[in-house]
């Protein structure tokens, strides 16, 4: 398949990425790719869950990615007597379907990796971060089936990543028609220039931090602010997106998406991590990247340095 984009990333693109944080790049994205990468998504979807991927990001030993299913740990959370209204949960409404985060897929998906590094994303990261040189980091894929309602609540990238730097940008590509319905991506314009680190979310309630397993620690980190309970208080945009679309956001960007209210609409998307010229390992503390102690790194080496991470860009 070709490997171009379908028009080029514009510099008032450019412009509205550095002041906002975020930018919906519209009709950018070849269909074909679009195929590609439906088809590996639905394979990987499809596949059954091995305990390793379960356990992965408790150890960060996994070399093979990890899954959660949102809808199942709701049912757990709730049968353990949590508390219903700290679910984020749309309207407080019991979950149906499946609700799948899956990390890392392209650290075993021959087309998954193909898809992210031989098609047309590091060119769009080229673009608007101004690298002369991009890394595939890794990815995260998400489905959304209809009625399945848990909301992905407000988080910030950085405090996940082993990285350091400024130039990392995140590739949100839908596979579907997505509308607010569904799951539409929600973002905090500006919020990349705030210079705050946030603690990781537990991605199960709305404030709820992720529990200090395998080493994990955050104490540093600022709480995220209140963002739902004062929503005047911030510039909140929603965005619609589908097949052909990109929206490509800084990773100190706070985001996080509707659930899927729908009774009919399929919602699958990819979260695709691209690093530009600037970036370099970092051992973060607060990361719990299932992989995150099978990386031979010191903290400043550039992370083509272990064959995990792969020069992308130029081609």
């Amino acid at each position: 398949m070709r490997s171009e984009l379908t028009r080029a990333v514009t510099d008032e693109e450019i412009a509205t990425y550095e002041r906002d944080g975020v930018v919906v790049l519209r009709g950018i994205y070849p269909l074909e790719w679009v195929d590609q990468l439906r088809d590996g998504m639905d394979e990987v979807f499809a596949r059954s869950k091995p305990g390793e991927r379960e356990k992965a990001l408790a150890t960060g030993n996994s070399m093979v990615g990890s899954r959660s299913d949102m809808v199942d740990r709701v049912a757990g959370y709730l049968a353990n007597e949590g508390d219903r209204a700290q679910l984020a949960l749309e309207d407080g409404a019991d979950p149906e379907g499946r609700s799948i985060v899956e990390t890392d897929a392209c650290s075993w998906h021959e087309a998954l990796r193909a898809h992210h590094s031989q098609g047309p994303l590091p060119q769009i990261v080229a673009a608007l971060t101004n690298s002369s040189k991009v890394v595939l980091y890794s990815d995260q894929l998400f489905l959304k089936e209809p009625g399945s309602r848990v909301r992905t609540p407000w988080h910030q990238d950085k405090p996940y990543w082993l990285m350091d730097g400024e130039k990392v940008a995140v590739c949100w590509v839908p596979v579907d028609v997505v509308t607010v319905d569904s799951g539409a991506m929600g973002y905090v314009v500006g919020s990349h220039r705030w210079g705050s680190l946030f603690k990781p979310s537990d991605f199960l309630t709305s404030t709820g931090t992720y529990p200090k397993v395998g080493g994990i620690d955050y104490d540093d980190l600022a709480d995220l602010p209140p963002i739902d309970a004062n929503p005047d208080d911030y510039d909140v945009r929603r965005y619609e997106a589908g097949p052909g679309d990109v929206i490509v956001h800084h990773w100190m960007t706070l985001h996080g998406s509707t659930g899927n209210v729908s009774t009919g609409s399929l919602r699958r998307a990819a979260s695709i991590r691209y690093a530009g010229d600037d970036v370099t390992f970092l051992r973060r503390q607060s990361s719990p990247e299932p992989f995150r102690n099978t990386i031979a790194l010191n903290d400043g080496e550039l992370l083509e340095n272990d064959e995990r991470f792969q020069v992308v860009w130029p081609r």
